[in-house]
């Protein structure tokens, strides 16, 4: 183990790791274990009634469809640069080799802080929404929501320390609860059709650019995060270079689908003339009204109790990802060394683990002590994380394209140009949408959805600056900013023009 100027972080040379992180997730597994971060049944149940009320109304099928084109444009040239970057670290190990080091550093710390305000929000829902669910079908007391996160906290906390097979177990199970939930509506609907019969005029352009078509924009590219961190669990995958991309692929064209068709039979359910009306009058029982509508009140009421394993899904699923973004920036020797320790038991990332759940009840803790309203908390962080990465998604697709103008792999055209500039394209205007309806995201004021996309940028700044330092003060931890291969002899094999600047 050696050490470098700078700040102390100590960094062990790549032969001297010790065990690495171990698992061996297939396809639909790594699929249910990233898609759970969206909570799909609380965004078909919470969001898509928002986007009916405020954003384009019956034309809000046609908005999901174009913002799963748009992420699926992306996925192009995200699977085929995950086959030629054999790296930890997703994003941030992606935007590092085809921006360089400053930028990919730069990006690791938005994307701990966007994933990190994701699980913080999301603990302050679940504890909520717990709360609310004991007192309505059991009659207990209603007690502060962060009791009931704090018991969360200790199961996460216990879950995260083990391998991911075994929080994969859990999303898997609790995920196709949620998805059979959803379809419990979608069924009946395909097959009975609304009042007004199998309605067509969701996918209509006066329908899909009617109301606000940017809020509706705003609100759908928040239930799409989680597909993008397949890459996160490369190690922990059956055969990575096909399990990945594979799920990836999978991720964004089920997720759209879903949302697409629990949209338009949300609508059809009501019909298109009375859609809008119902869903303006409360976002939020549109759907349990819906499920009753055609299946009864004990439908109605098992809805309920799976929206908080949903929630409790979600922040399972996004505390995964900080413990293995810690975990990589460890092992490249920006954070602390022991942060990279391996479990040599469970094979998990057992101590980034634990550091994320301290993290998160750290931060809490202000929030908790001022008496701070959850919904409120809860705007903030989920704006913020949805932001953070759109943030990611459009420096991975500039990276992309640099990527492989630099290396020339033999694959088409499509995979490596014209795919990713055009998803671009449609980040960069999603990008903008969300920027300006930012206030509404947090259901805060302009002056402070600036300064929270000031602290975002900023993040990312500090990053940039601080790899700029260390390229002169510790170019030994400069040198390892992107991620090591998970093939040593992949990594000798590849030209140099394709090694990160």
């Amino acid at each position: 183990m050696s050490s470098n100027s700078g700040i102390g972080v100590q960094t062990i040379p790549p032969d001297q790791q010790g065990p690495r992180l171990q698992g061996n997730m297939g396809t639909i597994k790594l699929i249910l274990t990233v898609l759970a971060v969206a909570a799909p049944l609380g965004a078909v149940a919470g969001v898509v009634p928002v986007v009916i009320a405020s954003g384009n109304g019956v034309g809000a099928p046609g908005t999901y469809l174009v913002v799963g084109t748009i992420l699926l444009l992306f996925a192009v040239g995200f699977t085929t640069m995950s086959r030629h970057l054999r790296r930890h670290g997703a994003f941030y190990a992606y935007i590092t080799a085809g921006l360089g080091r400053p930028l990919g550093l730069g990006a690791s710390f938005i994307a701990l802080f966007g994933y990190m305000t994701l699980m913080l929000g999301a603990y302050g829902l679940l504890g909520v929404s717990i709360d609310s669910l004991l007192v309505a079908l059991f009659g207990l007391p209603s007690v502060p929501w962060f009791v009931y996160s704090l018991l969360a906290w200790i199961a996460i906390t216990v879950l995260g320390h083990f391998n991911i097979e075994v929080s994969g177990r859990v999303l898997a199970v609790l995920m196709v609860l949620e998805v059979l939930t959803v379809m419990a509506l979608n069924i009946p609907v395909l097959f009975q059709g609304g009042p007004e019969g199998w309605q067509t005029e969701s996918f209509t352009l006066p329908a899909f650019t009617s109301g606000s078509l940017a809020l509706g924009i705003l609100f759908a590219a928040a239930t799409f995060l989680g597909f993008e961190a397949t890459a996160i669990y490369r190690s922990e995958v059956r055969d990575p270079d096909r399990t990945v991309p594979r799920a990836t692929y999978l991720s964004v064209t089920l997720i759209a689908i879903f949302y697409i068709l629990s949209s338009w039979a949300l609508v059809t359910a009501f019909g298109p003339s009375q859609a809008v009306e119902v869903a303006q009058a409360d976002p939020s029982t549109m759907f349990g009204l819906a499920l009753e509508n055609y299946l009864g009140a004990i439908a109605r009421d098992i809805m309920t109790v799976l929206l908080v394993t949903s929630v409790f899904a979600s922040v399972l699923s996004a505390h995964n990802p900080i413990a293995r973004y810690i975990f990589s920036l460890s092992r490249d020797g920006v954070l602390p060394a022991f942060l990279c320790k391996v479990n040599e038991k469970h094979h998990s990332p057992s101590a980034s683990s634990f550091l994320t759940s301290a993290i998160a009840l750290v931060v809490s803790l202000p929030f908790i002590l001022v008496g701070m309203d959850v919904v409120s908390f809860y705007s903030w962080m989920f704006g913020i994380g949805t932001f953070a990465l759109l943030i990611l998604m459009t420096l991975t697709c500039l990276s992309i394209i640099a990527f492989f103008r630099r290396l020339k792999t033999g694959e088409r055209l499509w995979n490596t140009l014209i795919a990713p500039i055009l998803g671009l394209i449609g980040l960069i205007v999603m990008l903008v949408i969300v920027s300006d309806g930012f206030p509404l995201l947090i259901g805060g004021s302009v002056g402070l959805a600036l300064f929270f996309q000031l602290l975002t940028y900023g993040l990312g700044a500090l990053g940039v600056v601080l790899a700029l330092v260390w390229r002169r003060t510790r170019p030994a931890v400069y040198q390892r900013i992107g991620g090591q291969d998970d093939d040593p002899a992949a990594k000798a094999e590849a030209p140099a023009d394709a090694q990160p600047r």
